[in-house]
């Protein structure tokens, strides 16, 4: 069987590139490369606030997700929101979709800024960011007192601020690590890094919505420390080629599972 990386997703990919931590706030260009020829961008302290709250389009977010994953859904509203408004939908397993779709809706309420060196760069100006979890997920907020169930919302949260934050941007192939040095996203797991990928699994109809402007939503893939330095060295297709040579498909790029061990 062949990888769910065949699929024919729509686009073309835009250039990997590494988050680091630094000392001072610098705009999304970098001249640093990882010995696999992936852009580092390094980031600690926010860019200037232009003042206001932006909000994204919900309603097409909302149709979107509803045309990708059958099943019902509810919605984590932000209560205090900077720069954006962030959400984040929680759409419930179904018999033919068994996983819970999470999806942001706020990562798209301004656009990122995406070098100009980038080909097609206002085609991946706008993004949301999902992942898929397990059908034995508790999505309350008694659950989300433990961090072992709260750490995917925390993170997509996160990550989908770091354009914002920090005038930049999130892309295929970008690889974010917890920290510096990672740190894991829970007690119960090694996973502390995440790399973004389209939704090999389900397809372009989560991964291109329709309308304008293009908005893409990447899916977020939780990685270890021995995987994310992996990356480094051999780049986004060596590291998921590793991956999708010990993990199927449907598991790798399937709900998460926080206890699976590092392929490297």
């Amino acid at each position: 069987m062949g990888s769910a990386r065949g699929l024919p997703l729509a686009g073309e990919k835009s250039p990997e590139a590494i988050y680091r931590q630094t000392s001072s706030y610098a705009p999304a260009m970098t001249d640093e490369r990882s010995p696999g020829g992936s852009a580092i961008y390094r980031h600690q302290q926010a860019a200037p606030h232009t003042g206001g709250v932006a909000h994204a389009n919900d309603q097409r977010i909302t149709e979107h997700l509803r045309g990708a994953h059958g099943g019902e859904s509810m919605v984590f509203h932000e209560l205090v929101s900077d720069r954006v408004h962030l959400d984040v939908h929680v759409i419930y397993p179904t018999a033919e979709q068994p996983y819970y779709l999470l999806c942001t809706s706020g990562v798209s309420a301004r656009p990122m800024n995406v070098p100009a060196s980038v080909e097609g760069a206002d085609s991946w100006r706008y993004a949301e960011l999902c992942m898929l979890l397990p059908p034995n997920w508790t999505p309350t907020q008694e659950a989300f007192r433990d961090e072992r169930v709260y750490w995917p919302v925390r993170l997509l949260k996160t990550l989908g601020r770091i354009p914002h934050e920090f005038d930049s941007w999130l892309g295929w192939g970008h690889s974010i690590p917890n920290g510096d040095p990672p740190a894991p996203y829970a007690p119960d797991t090694q996973l502390c890094g995440a790399v973004l990928i389209p939704p090999f699994l389900i397809g372009d109809s989560l991964f291109v919505a329709q309308g304008e402007p293009p908005l893409h939503v990447f899916q977020v893939l939780p990685i270890t420390a021995a995987e994310m330095s992996f990356k480094l060295q051999v780049g986004l297709d060596g590291l998921l080629d590793r991956l999708e040579s010990a993990i199927s498909d449907k598991v790798l790029y399937g709900p998460v599972d926080p206890l699976r061990p590092s392929v490297v």
